[in-house]
């Protein structure tokens, strides 16, 4: 039971943190954006990737190195279509494609931010994130690649985070978030 709730708690920090994220997003963009669903899953091995959702072409993996008191990586997935979505939200239609992956990495920078900022100031951690790096892959090498970056670490929990960013009734992006934090996290929750 104790276990649960300390899950549960963590899973509201980063519901709040995404809702952060969101308004920073809005003013980047100037639209409102608003999250109409948020869904956190902890999953206790880095080989069980069931909650990762099947996905194809190719992909845009952002990692972002997590370091402070608690440390960890942050992995923000974009497909083609959410990534599509993205560039007209922001109007970069035309851009060019070092543009939109700019873009991309800032786009990264006040999600991770946001919840990251959550997490510092949820539990009382001196917590930060570092300069992302964009990767681009076929959907096939997701997998192996989480499992390369993460590694085989009893010491550390796999966050899959899904939170969809509407930006009016019909746009929207729901890219998957995974989060590969320190189980020391847990010890800073009171029970």
């Amino acid at each position: 039971m104790e276990t649960k709730s300390r899950e549960e708690r963590l899973a509201g920090i980063m519901s709040s943190g995404f809702e952060r994220a969101a308004r920073s997003f809005s003013s980047l963009i100037n639209r409102k954006v608003k999250i109409t669903k948020c869904q956190s899953v902890l999953i206790q091995s880095s080989k069980n990737h069931a909650a990762l959702a099947e996905e194809s072409g190719q992909l845009y993996v952002l990692v972002t190195q997590i370091i402070g008191d608690i440390s960890g990586k942050s992995f923000l997935i974009f497909n083609e279509v959410e990534s599509e979505e993205v560039f007209k939200a922001m109007n970069l239609k035309k851009s060019s494609s070092a543009m939109n992956e700019a873009f991309l990495l800032e786009i990264d920078n006040i999600i991770s931010a946001s919840v990251i900022a959550e997490l510092s100031m949820s539990l009382d951690l001196e917590v930060y994130g570092d300069v992302p790096e964009l990767n681009r892959m076929p959907a096939t090498e997701l997998n192996s690649f989480i499992l390369a970056e993460t590694g085989d670490d009893n010491h550390s929990s796999l966050i899959f985070c899904n939170a969809t960013f509407q930006f009016d009734e019909r746009d929207s992006i729901h890219p998957q978030f995974i989060w590969n934090l320190s189980n020391r996290i847990f010890d800073t929750m009171p029970v």
